[in-house]
């Protein structure tokens, strides 16, 4: 046999058995496309590693990987609308949320694929799923039997820290909300108010919703209870760079940074523009999920005359609906490549609406950022880049013509945004290990060692009041309100003790000179 053709038989034989042709599934079922594009990323980039993976989630990609399967999951993909507005208050947002579990997760299992893998119980591997409060979902991994890998678009936060038993301070609160500075008192107790309501709200108001669902589909599962104990592994889409540093357990793995790293050529069109921009450009995208049409238009009009103002800088405007009144210097596009065109050495800011993944690709690339913060992580996402100098913010509800040029002109002008930016790039770039490589070897790892029992956390095994110690911490107030009415009651006593034996030395001594 010659050696060309023995290596490749090598090859074949080693991918065709242990970790290297493993089977994975990749469970990314929510409506939001930005999801679907990290979890895309990262199976595709194990389908390049040699695995047999398949994905369900409401998107398609155009990529032809003989070994990466998609399936589309229907009547999920139009139900983003419905969550995502700018306009309502944090408890509506979240009641909003809450509210469309349920038709969602309808949704998600009633579809033939899902069906199918029920009847079916096809053998996997290792299943890597994005929860977003769901855990139904759970009830379909335990029926399939394979190791579960969580993986949450953002930083650690109470909604996954459970997965894991992941501490949840009140130092560093990351829900969706601007919880103020975890320096006062105020801040801590507004962090940790929003953490007890989102976890009551999802413990007795969707944890039997979920509960429900996942038993009519799967009858005689686990209660959702014992099954989040059975996680193996999240991957959490963070890095120090972008959000504060805190505490994370062994199974819990940063890999933010993963997808921005690889970049493709620009159309010939947006290459040409940004080439001849020598004045530089600025990208403007409210995400996928957030539609222009639904901006007002008193704060489109300020957007817009604020971009005009800046010409000769050349700005690319992500909308899909046309935008004719748009000025000269502003090209209007349905789509665009975003991570591909922050990458241009001439793009000066990026202004967005806080999303996680546009965040990372801003740091990746040193681009300072005019935030505008709508809904979700946002609102944190934008806060800690203020907090570290890259941005600026505009809360949606304050955009006008002053606040608008404010921003543009403090993003422009004052280098310091743009050094922070480069700072936190170079952090976020020189990692000890590549941030794709470290999320492949860790599915790897738990395929390699068909789950992740050695990693768990013991404090898997504990209720969250023996998590964070309350009952120790009311034990010792017991202790200490026995010792203290102890003390004075004893105190109480002495003196009266003291005091009536003195008053009847007294009174005896008067009786006798009587």
């Amino acid at each position: 046999m010659k050696l060309p053709l023995l290596l490749v038989t090598i090859a074949v034989i080693y991918l065709s058995q242990g970790v290297g042709g493993s089977k994975i599934l990749g469970v990314f079922w929510t409506p939001s496309k930005s999801h679907h594009i990290l979890g895309s990323a990262l199976l595709q980039a194990l389908a390049k590693k040699g695995h047999n993976v398949t994905l369900l989630s409401p998107f398609i990609d155009d990529v032809d990987i003989p070994n990466f399967k998609q399936i589309k999951l229907t009547g999920i993909e139009d139900m983003m609308r419905n969550i995502a507005n700018p306009k309502t208050t944090f408890i509506q947002a979240t009641l909003t949320f809450f509210e469309s579990i349920r038709p969602l997760s309808e949704k998600f299992w009633q579809n033939q694929a899902i069906q199918q893998l029920i009847s079916s119980k096809e053998h996997f591997d290792v299943i890597i799923s994005i929860p977003v409060i769901n855990d139904s979902l759970l009830g379909l991994y335990h029926h399939l039997g394979a190791p579960v890998i969580i993986f949450n678009p953002s930083g650690a936060n109470s909604l996954v820290n459970k997965y894991v038993a992941n501490p949840t301070l009140s130092s560093s609160v990351n829900l969706h909300t601007n919880s103020g500075s975890p320096e006062t008192f105020l801040g801590r107790l507004h962090g940790t108010s929003v953490v007890v309501y989102i976890g009551l709200m999802e413990r007795y108001v969707m944890g039997p919703v979920q509960e429900e669902i996942m038993l009519r589909y799967i009858p005689g599962s686990p209660p959702i209870s014992e099954l989040v104990k059975n996680v193996s592994l999240v991957l959490a889409n963070s890095h120090l760079s972008i959000e504060p540093p805190r505490p994370y357990v062994p199974n819990m793995v940063q890999i933010g940074g993963f997808y921005a790293q690889t970049t493709k050529k620009l159309p010939d069109n947006l290459q040409k523009y940004l080439d001849s921009a020598k004045d530089g450009a600025i990208l403007f995208s409210f995400g996928t999920n957030m539609k222009i049409a639904e901006v007002e238009k008193d704060k489109l009009d300020a957007i817009m005359e604020g971009l005009r103002k800046i010409a000769p800088i050349k700005v690319l405007f992500k909308s899909e609906i046309d935008l004719k009144d748009a000025p000269k210097n502003v090209l209007v596009s349905k789509w665009l490549p975003q991570n591909d065109i922050l990458a241009h050495p001439n793009i000066k800011a990026f202004i967005t609406h806080g999303g996680l993944g546009g965040n990372t690709e801003a740091v990746y690339h040193g681009v300072p950022m005019i935030g505008i913060p709508l809904f979700a992580d946002q609102k944190t996402n934008i806060e800690n880049a203020v907090k570290s100098g890259y941005a600026v913010r505009i809360f949606y509800e304050d955009i006008n013509q002053k606040t608008v040029d404010e921003a543009l002109e403090q993003i422009l002008k004052n280098p310091s945004y743009t050094e922070k930016a480069k700072k936190r790039s170079s952090l976020l770039r020189k990692q000890p290990m590549n941030p794709m490589d470290k999320a492949i070897w860790w599915v790897e790892h738990i395929i390699e060692h068909k789950g992740g029992e050695h990693l768990r956390n013991l404090g898997m095994d504990l209720e969250w009041y023996q998590l964070y110690m309350v009952d120790i911490m009311l034990f010792y107030l017991v202790v200490i309100v026995i010792m203290l009415t102890t003390s004075i009651l004893s105190m109480r006593w002495i003196i009266r003790k003291l005091f009536f034996k003195n008053k009847n030395k007294t009174k005896n001594k008067k009786s006798k000179k009587e």
